[in-house]
């Protein structure tokens, strides 16, 4: 009698979609972590904070979220960050009568970035900024020119996605998206892509991404979403085509 070997991936994952350069997971990211290639980035966001509860793999680029009170939990496993952004939405956590409201979060960086020059590229114009001088030394007219892009600040400012499908608060999409372009990595796991705000951001930035989820539902959601976005994207793509094909 013959015994058929399963591939030890196929034993840690329910299901798996391939949607353009993603691919996504329904498993339990503890078994199927360590069985995944290594990627450049990781995207790390573990629902109610389980840092202690999961191996933490270490990529040479990571984004962690994390809250005031995990923070110090996140540096004992992954380190001190190599930069941190303060996420502050007015729409705050209550967490007793006795303690104030929380309302912000901690977004730790860790490995290279690139430019912070980021989000939409605007048009800019030149404009005459007066004399300069060092000292008594007089160096003539200044002439400033914007950036296209705006400069990464220490504090984003975003409201939390609170017309998230999973019926609870969730990142939004414009502010994983200037993350994910200050980073700049060539591919991103999210182990907790919840309902795939993240890899979706990289779907629409052309960066392959994997994503893992534990539950059927927010793994649904997270295939629909992107589904849509590849439609979305083969649409825009077709009417370009069809634009200057009578060019």
């Amino acid at each position: 009698m013959s015994m058929l070997l399963l591939n030890p991936l196929q034993m840690t994952y329910k299901q798996k979609e391939i949607i353009g350069n993603a691919t996504l997971y329904l498993a339990d990211a503890k078994e199927l972590l360590p069985t995944l290639k290594s990627f450049q980035c990781i995207f790390y966001d573990p629902p109610f904070e389980i840092w202690g509860d999961f191996n933490v793999i270490k990529a040479n680029q990571m984004i962690a979220f994390c809250s005031p009170t995990s923070r110090h939990t996140v540096e004992k496993i992954l380190g001190k960050p190599r930069s941190e952004i303060v996420w502050h939405f007015a729409d705050g956590r209550w967490v007793s009568k006795n303690l104030p409201r929380i309302t912000h979060d901690y977004i730790y960086i860790y490995g290279e970035t690139s430019s912070a020059n980021v989000g939409e590229r605007q048009k800019t114009t030149g404009s005459n900024k007066g004399n300069s001088s060092i000292g008594k030394d007089n160096l003539g007219k200044r002439f400033y020119v914007p950036k296209e892009r705006k400069h990464l600040n220490s504090v984003q400012i975003f409201p939390r996605n609170m017309s998230n499908p999973l019926g609870s608060w969730g990142k939004p999409a414009a502010l994983v998206k200037r993350l994910i372009e200050w980073v700049n990595p060539e591919n991103v796991l999210d182990p907790f892509m919840g309902s795939g705000t993240t890899i979706e951001v990289c779907y629409q930035l052309g960066i392959e991404s994997t994503g893992i989820e534990i539950n059927q539902k927010h793994f649904d959601i997270a295939c629909q979403k992107l589904e849509k976005v590849s439609k979305q994207q083969t649409l825009f793509n077709y009417q370009s085509f069809q634009q200057h094909a009578f060019f």
